[in-house]
């Protein structure tokens, strides 16, 4: 049996890139082949996986597709995503695959809100299916397009899963304090990136990793990284989701404006702080009673500089989670599997 997963995997993004060798992983497991679109070619000969470019060739005899996971929810669409939707809406169509989108999400709005052109062509189309939500709130929107939509928590939340990492809720028994930063490269970001190279060379039990969460052959190239690395100002560029994964679980504490690299790590047990965020993780952080941990871009200056000089703060953030609620939703979060388990069982009896 195939199955087609499409998504923004061509980005060589790590949020993106983790969801869909997840999905890959858990569909081989069902016995199942999966076929996903435009997957860097390294990563899907290392987790032995098929890629493909073509729509055509996704979409062709695959007994359905999934959308596996990602903002295409929120308001404001680049054109390259429009464009991306546009193609999926017309191959779709030619080739009468049905698609179902799982764990996709937007920014905690309401159905009021509007989608770009081709989503909304997409979404009331009949060739979108039901759809699993990673917000509760999102279910008024799929709900406004006539389909059947169910919420669970977001399918990353259950990485420790499917990924071989280090003991969760690891205790520090050294004195040296790892943090993680991830922050795009702007002024006030540069600003911010001088002020904790200035403590890492007073606090010598702090050190500041700098993560890069794209590929190094990708074409983004916005995120900060320092220009030049010493014992406590370090870098982590992201080449494959199990390394990365593997070095998010030796952190106390992640900094970050990306909503998946914060929250596999908040999965793992590590303290997760959005940092000028999209509202993706500001929304997430709210579902699980963390206000707390959502800086603003106004707080880059001093704020944040100052709370990651005191050591104390920094071991102290994962007391200020609650577990509980997250551990609840980790289980919960299995339900977007359970969802895909069933339709492939539905293929399956369709055939018998």
């Amino acid at each position: 049996m195939k199955v087609a997963i499409w998504g923004s995997y061509n980005y060589g993004n790590y949020g993106d890139d983790i969801m869909a060798v997840q999905f890959a992983k858990y569909l081989k497991s069902l016995d199942v082949k999966p076929i996903v679109y435009r997957l860097d070619k390294q990563l899907a000969k290392r987790y032995q996986i098929q890629t493909t470019d073509s729509l055509d060739e996704l979409l062709t005899d695959a007994e359905f597709c999934i959308i596996g996971g990602g903002g295409f929810l929120v308001e404001n669409f680049s054109a390259p995503f429009e464009e991306d939707f546009r193609c999926l809406h017309k191959v779709s169509t030619e080739t009468n695959c049905p698609v179902y989108p799982i764990s996709i999400g937007g920014e905690g709005l309401t159905e009021k809100d509007r989608l770009s052109h081709w989503r909304r062509e997409f979404f009331q189309g009949d060739n979108c299916q039901s759809c699993t939500v990673r917000l509760e709130s999102d279910k008024a929107l799929i709900n406004k397009f006539g389909k059947n939509v169910f919420y669970y928590p977001d399918v990353l939340l259950c990485v420790s899963e499917f990924w071989q990492t280090p003991a969760l809720y690891q205790n520090n028994s050294s004195n040296i304090i790892n943090v993680g930063i991830n922050i795009p490269n702007t002024l006030q970001c540069k600003w911010l990136a001088f002020q904790l190279g200035i403590i890492a060379s007073i606090r010598r039990d702090i050190v500041f990793h700098f993560i890069k969460t794209y590929l190094p052959s990708s074409s983004i190239n916005s995120e900060l990284l320092p220009k030049q690395q010493s014992n406590n100002i370090k870098s982590h560029v992201y080449t494959d989701p199990q390394s990365t994964l593997e070095f998010l679980a030796t952190l106390d504490l992640v900094v970050s404006y990306k909503l998946h690299l914060g929250l596999t790590a908040l999965a793992l047990g590590v303290p997760f702080y959005s940092l000028g965020g999209s509202g993706k993780a500001k929304a997430f952080l709210n579902s699980i009673d963390a206000d707390f941990a959502v800086w603003t871009p106004g707080e880059k200056r001093f704020k944040v500089a100052a709370f990651l000089s005191n050591p104390q703060n920094i071991m102290q953030g994962k007391n200020k989670f609650n577990f509980t609620i997250i551990d609840k939703l980790t289980k919960n979060s299995r339900g977007h599997l359970e969802f895909l388990s069933q339709l492939v069982n539905n293929v399956r009896s369709s055939c018998s």
